[in-house]
Formats: structure tokens, sequence, C-alpha cells
């Protein structure tokens, strides 16, 4: 019993265990296609929810898939419900802002998820500076592709 316990343990763990940096990467592939949606969502599946900026790449993960998934509403419902319980337990996470902003910026304007666009571009444009090089890099190379930002707002941050 001991052996199957530890084993479980071993097994279950490396899928629990996906770092920030990981889900990062595979989040920027996933509105590549409807295969890395597909793949990014399945990723998240296994992540633990142990960290508010986790929580909300899982809500990202469910509203990105919802539309190909045949369970629209109900993922839709739940990935903001994640989103915002991530805003709610990290105001102060640049990260979390910014995912929820991808997320409203790429929904379809008929879902009714698209009024902290402007909230959270302020919020990133006056805290990116304060971040480390990683996640600034990480945040700049989503704004330059971004319709939500300027050229005004990029040029202010130096892209």
């Amino acid at each position: 019993m001991l052996r199957i316990c530890l084993l479980f343990f071993i097994v279950c763990l490396p899928l629990q265990a996906q770092s920030v940096e990981e889900i990062q990467k595979e989040y920027i592939k996933a509105s590549d296609s409807k295969e890395s949606t597909e793949k990014f969502y399945t990723f998240m599946e296994s992540v633990a929810l142990d960290t508010p900026v986790k929580k909300a790449y899982k809500g990202a993960s469910l509203m990105m898939y919802s539309k190909q998934s045949g369970k629209l509403r109900q993922m839709l419902k739940e990935g903001k419900k994640l989103i915002e319980e991530a805003v709610k337990e990290a105001p102060t996470d640049i990260e979390v802002h910014f995912i929820r902003l991808s997320v409203q910026e790429h929904l379809p304007k008929i879902v009714p998820y698209r009024s902290n666009i402007v909230e959270d571009k302020d919020f990133i444009l006056q805290n990116l500076g304060n971040e480390s090089e990683k996640i600034r890099k990480y945040i700049k190379g989503y704004i330059s592709k971004s319709k939500v930002f300027t050229q005004g707002d990029k040029e202010r941050i130096g892209i």
C-alpha cells in the first residue's frame, strides 16, 4: 500500500508542479491555433491552483477553450470566476491584471466581460517599471501586439 501511495505521489507531483514560466510559454502560444488553445487548456487542467497567478491562467484557459468545447457559457462563467478571484486575492499583481486584460481584449464583443480593460491597462502602465526584467519583457511582448495600447503608450514604456 505504501508503495502505491509513493508511486502515485511521484507520478502526480510533476503534473501539479508546473512553474509559472512554463505556463507563460504555453499561454503565449495558446492563441496561435485551435490546437494550441486545446494544448494550453489540457496543460492547465493539471496545474495546482496554489497562487492567484496560476488561478488567473486557469481561468484564461477555460475562456479561450470555451468556444471549441461545446460548453461555452459554463466555461466562460467558470473562467471569469477564477480570474476575478485571482484579482481579488492579488489586487497588486501585475501579471493577474495582464491576464485579465488579454482575455477581455480578445473576447467577442457580445460576451459581457470587457469592463476592466482600461483599468488593467492603466494599472499595467503605472506599475510595469516596478517589475523584474523578466516579467517586463513578457508583458511588453504582449503590449507590442495589443490594440488596447496606443502608440504613445508603447513609446512611454520603451516599445
